[in-house]
């Protein structure tokens, strides 16, 4: 019998039940259900009081020190008061569980589950909420020193990865490789410019399009930081109007957002200025991650790439 080396695999949640819930210091774990397949494989986890939410990474999307990154933030967090899903611990103490799977070494961790549901947006007042919420978490972090290595939300991270991945895939759109080519040009000397002059750059969230957080009615809790690194603090925010924009909700919605944000955390203002020029670079950073994790490619396809171009050619400033 010939024996194929595999590439993804889905962890049986039964032997999750089995043999990796028991290593936290949790209740008995009576349910584990498959939950979502995004970045990572996430299964939601019952107890006969409480529900969590196990993330079982992919096969070398983050390495062990930025794992640890994540969960040093995290705790942080949860220290200084932030309203997140923060990690809990195993009886020895770590937070991180290696899983041999098929495909090689994997890590799991888990996290208290975000009740209720995301916010839809659709009102100012839903904006303002989620001003807050973020403020909350630049404020609470702006002390944190992290002592582990992590990618940070750089040139290299945001668009020259992300256009080494996208290169194959426009061979037969020569037009549009043309064009991102010459707009990631410009927004490289925008980003760096940024770096290099912003007083702004500490611990982001790295994903905050609204979705990531739940709303119970008056919590609204974040979660999933598998994105978060050191960078600019208004990425985090133009990642927010990028989804505004992707989602084609009213622009008070941004505004408001904006107005409440500074309220509590005022802004620089060259920073804001430069918040459509990171919208963009936060595009193609997402095209770039799409074809990285995607198992199967043929979504990938020409009607993918009329989407994100259009909405590319949109949003690069000119």
């Amino acid at each position: 019998m010939l024996t194929l080396p595999v590439s993804y695999s889905a962890t049986s949640p039964q032997a999750l039940l089995d043999n990796i819930l028991p290593q936290f210091q949790i209740e008995q774990a009576e349910h584990c259900v498959f939950w979502c397949q995004g970045l990572n494989d996430s299964y939601k986890v019952s107890t006969q009081n409480e529900t969590f939410l196990l993330r079982i990474y992919r096969h070398q999307w983050r390495d062990i020190e930025a794992i640890n990154f994540e969960i040093q933030a995290l705790l942080y967090l949860q220290k200084m008061g932030a309203d997140i899903a923060y990690p809990i611990a195993t009886h020895t103490g770590d937070h991180i569980v290696q899983i041999t799977a098929p495909e090689g070494i994997r890590y799991a961790i888990l996290t208290r589950y975000a009740k209720g549901q995301e916010l839809t947006l659709t009102e100012q007042k839903s904006a303002e909420v989620y001003a807050q919420h973020m403020t909350q978490i630049h404020l609470l972090s702006e002390q944190f020193k992290p002592t582990y290595k992590r990618f940070k939300l750089d040139v290299k991270h945001l668009i020259t990865e992300p256009l080494q991945r996208i290169k194959p895939f426009l061979a037969d759109r020569l037009e549009d490789w043309e064009f991102i080519k010459n707009g990631a040009k410009a927004l490289t000397l925008t980003l760096q410019s940024m770096l290099d002059e912003s007083s702004d750059i500490g611990f982001c969230h790295g994903d905050m399009h609204g979705g990531n957080a739940h709303y119970d009615g008056s919590q609204l809790i974040s979660f999933d930081f598998d994105c978060c690194a050191i960078g600019l603090r208004v990425y985090d925010l133009a990642i927010f109007k990028w989804a505004l924009k992707l989602n084609k909700k009213d622009d008070a919605i941004w505004v408001r957002f904006l107005k409440t944000y500074q309220q509590h955390r005022p802004l620089n203002k060259q920073d804001i200025k430069q918040i459509d020029n990171l919208v963009a670079v936060r595009q193609i950073w997402l095209m770039g991650l799409h074809i990285d994790i995607a198992v199967a490619k043929g979504w990938l396809n020409d009607a993918y790439f009329d989407r994100q171009m259009a909405f590319l050619r949109e949003n690069i400033p000119h």
